[in-house]
């Protein structure tokens, strides 16, 4: 089934979120240790830790929130830090903490409060390859150590929709309601060509003691890939500007403040291993026997609709499948709030159709 959003935002606008009675909302951080975790590609971690957090009321249906690679387990907002997905996540959003449990991790390999790559570490092989499978099989040492059997849903966006996905083939009798939002079974190639440029990058300059300034010319590359050309065309186009013997260009500001902010959030060598980590991603979808919705956005460049499209048709009449209008492109999730609340409401709350 494919529903064209933007045609219905058009004749209405979404229904509002129906307010839950006021319940009490607790966050419990939390860490999970994993004795020896035996990895996909043949590598081998021991004593991984596994950063998690929980909010919402005591024996609340629980629903795994997960993001790109950049986020973390800090999805709605609490004790007044901004959540990365809080428009979309939290008291009477489209993920109600008044009414489900949320819980997210840190990505084993990034640089959160999970196991990862040591600063100063590239070279030595430190830290093995990590894939989406292993992703989600530090998720099920987490619901073992919360004694949890079965959840709710699974509401996965960019990379945590591949980890969803691989959560869903690797653990079905988990999982009740699968939502995943511009990720697919398998990356696609011109999309693993474009990370495949940043990660040199980040190595020359890891080699010539550049890490830093090259992670953040890699974010700066990747953030056009992120946004359509239409977005950047009305926003960025102008006149050059000269300064000091270069021309500077109305986008730079942009990209390079980007590139500042992601280097002072995530160390070049966990960037290496979470962007490998996507093009690591391979899931049968005939494994996926779960209830599912896949977000698609038209404008999407690292997730083609196409791909969408065929991943809906290999989960049969499993999947429901919406196509978004969005400018953002891949960074829809982020940025289209009344577009996929009443989705989020209607997987989560309701029988897919």
């Amino acid at each position: 089934m494919t529903t064209n959003s933007s045609a219905a935002r058009a004749l209405a606008p979404p229904p509002p979120v129906k307010s839950q009675p006021a319940r009490t909302v607790e966050t419990i951080d939390g860490m999970c240790r994993i004795p020896r975790l035996d990895l996909m590609r043949g590598g081998r971690l021991h004593c991984v830790r596994v950063a998690w957090r929980l909010v919402g009321p005591k024996r609340a249906p629980i629903v795994v929130v997960l993001g790109g690679i950049s986020a973390n387990r800090n999805v709605a907002s609490d004790q007044g830090k901004r959540g990365w997905w809080c428009d979309l996540v939290g008291r009477d959003r489209a993920i109600d903490t008044n009414r489900y449990r949320v819980l997210s991790f840190d990505w084993v390999g990034g640089s959160g409060g999970s196991s990862g790559p040591v600063p100063g570490s590239f070279g030595r092989q430190s830290f093995p390859a990590v894939s989406p499978d292993d992703q989600a099989t530090a998720l099920r040492w987490i619901l073992g150590q919360l004694d949890v059997k079965r959840i709710r849903g699974f509401v996965g966006a960019s990379y945590g929709g591949m980890v969803a996905l691989a959560f869903a083939a690797r653990f079905p009798q988990c999982l009740e309601r699968l939502i995943v939002v511009s990720a697919a079974n398998r990356p696609h190639a011109l999309a693993t060509a474009w990370r495949s440029v940043q990660r040199r990058i980040v190595r020359l300059g890891l080699t010539s003691g550049a890490g830093d300034q090259a992670l953040s010319i890699a974010r700066g590359l990747a953030m056009t890939t992120y946004r359509s050309p239409e977005e950047f065309d009305a926003r960025f186009a102008g006149p050059a500007t000269a300064d000091e013997g270069f021309y500077r260009f109305p986008v730079d500001d942009y990209l390079e403040a980007r590139g500042a902010d992601f280097v002072n959030r995530i160390v070049p060598e966990s960037y290496l291993c979470l962007s490998e980590s996507i093009d690591l991603q391979d899931v049968d979808p005939d494994q996926i026997r779960t209830p599912t919705t896949l977000v698609a956005v038209r404008q999407d460049q690292l997730v083609p609709l196409v791909q969408m499209r065929d991943l809906a048709r290999r989960l049969t009449d499993r999947c429901r499948l919406v196509e978004l209008e969005s400018l953002f492109g891949h960074d829809a999730f982020l940025k289209e709030k009344d577009a996929l609340t009443p989705v989020f409401n209607e997987a989560l709350a309701g029988e897919l159709s």
